[in-house]
């Protein structure tokens, strides 16, 4: 039996990654970071190994697979080329290792919940799955993999697709994509790659991707067509006409993106055989992943989690939030997730936060980014209105009443929740 280390392993695809390859029966290692992030329980819950970066950590008797952040100058790396041994990048490896029929999420927003949500609908057939926040599920051979393909750096070039589902096209990682046509180009590309193409009718980029076998998903004029019959506070009822034949559904979730995410994963259940008419209840089962709307209780308060870190991402949690408590005041801790995204987008940035009352804490940088204190001064002045978050904020929150706190980000954000709860 094969030995796998992940170098990077408590990234979101590699410890989903990591958690299938236990689940298939494999000796896995990985190694990363001090720093700590989300996705360490899920890694530490299948018992799996992780050290800090060390050539030590290599020998001659593993398989390694590296997260697509780290290149030559990772002490590992650079070893594992020295000495010549069996090495890949994550996208690599999920090319070569998956030999079902693939089923890849993408799009610019809403690529893990769509995932899962796939993944729940399709939970009666022998289905593999890596999900973008470290959850990961191995089964000895399957009939498909549902994945995460994500544009940054053009990774989702690297598959063939049976089916390529495109939630949305928005500019993003402008560290790589210059203007939206460079993201549009790229998505047109992965769909060259595709047998077939899923895609939301209503959104304007996604409607300029060609192919000759297409699906579409909508709230206007699409294959699969979803009507609100009725908005409620936690979610909706929500009728599908899906080429003619009528279904409804209640969709206990609230904001228009998850109707968006619903539809899509409704598409992929249509195309494959599932019955319809049983959706309901593994809607009403289906558990969001981590950092998406995740709520915890603090006296009279609600403190909610989530992953949104782009500001159409934010104008869709805000509108959530609004919608599931609509009689509470709204504060929100907003951790931004580097320094291109948010100088490039300063402006939509403005919009989504104006009139809400705001912290703003120390900007995330990882792999991509190194700390700037420039930056960070730059980066304060585009919210001039916010107060700066630290660990004193902590306490002036811990005073609030009656309200919901919102943390927001795609970094380390969520342990200051810890350190209120």
């Amino acid at each position: 039996m094969d030995k796998f280390h992940l170098i990077g392993i408590k990234g979101t695809g590699m410890s989903a990654l990591a958690n299938i390859l236990v689940d298939l029966g494999y000796d896995i290692t990985g190694s990363d970071v001090e720093r700590d992030f989300f996705t360490v329980k899920k890694i530490k819950n299948r018992n799996i190994k992780i050290s800090l970066f060390s050539k030590d950590n290599i020998v001659d008797d593993r398989i390694y697979i590296a997260s697509s952040c780290y290149k030559d100058d990772n002490v590992e790396i650079e070893e594992i080329k020295k000495r010549k041994l069996q090495f890949y990048y994550y996208h690599e490896f999920i090319e070569q290792f998956f030999k079902c029929k693939k089923i890849g999420i993408s799009g610019t927003h809403g690529k893990t919940t769509t995932t899962s949500l796939v993944a729940k609908l399709l939970e009666d057939k022998q289905t593999t799955y890596l999900i973008g926040d470290g959850t990961g599920k191995g089964v000895a051979n399957p009939e498909y993999f549902i994945f995460e393909a994500c544009e940054y750096k053009n990774h989702l070039l690297n598959y063939k697709f049976h089916y390529l589902v495109i939630n949305n096209i928005d500019l993003d990682h402008p560290d790589f994509f210059n203007t939206i046509d460079d993201v549009v180009n790229t998505f047109q590309n992965a769909a060259n790659n595709a047998k077939k193409v899923i895609i939301n009718a209503d959104d304007i980029y996604c409607q300029k991707i060609k192919h000759k076998n297409i699906l579409t998903f909508g709230m206007n004029k699409a294959d699969v067509c979803g009507k609100v019959l009725k908005q409620q506070q936690r979610g909706y009822i929500l009728q599908v006409d899906i080429k003619g034949q009528k279904y409804e559904y209640l969709l206990p979730f609230p904001g228009v993106h998850m109707i968006y995410n619903f539809l899509a994963a409704l598409a992929i259940s249509y195309e494959n055989g599932i019955n319809l008419e049983d959706i309901q209840q593994k809607i009403l089962s289906y558990k969001k992943p981590s950092r998406r709307m995740e709520e915890y209780f603090y006296y009279n308060n609600i403190i909610i989690d989530d992953y949104a870190h782009h500001p159409l991402e934010i104008k869709m949690c805000l509108e959530a939030v609004k919608q599931s408590y609509p009689n509470k005041k709204i504060i929100v801790i907003f951790q931004p997730h580097t320094y291109s995204r948010t100088i490039k987008l300063k402006e939509s940035f403005r919009d989504v936060f104006k009139g809400e009352k705001l912290y703003l804490a120390k900007t995330f940088t990882s792999k991509r980014e190194e700390n700037n204190i420039e930056l960070d001064e730059e980066v304060f002045k585009i919210f001039e209105n916010a107060k700066p978050f630290s660990l004193e904020s902590i306490k002036e929150i811990k005073q609030l009443n009656d309200s919901v706190i919102l943390f927001i980000g795609a970094g380390d954000i969520d342990n200051y929740i810890k350190k209120i709860l």
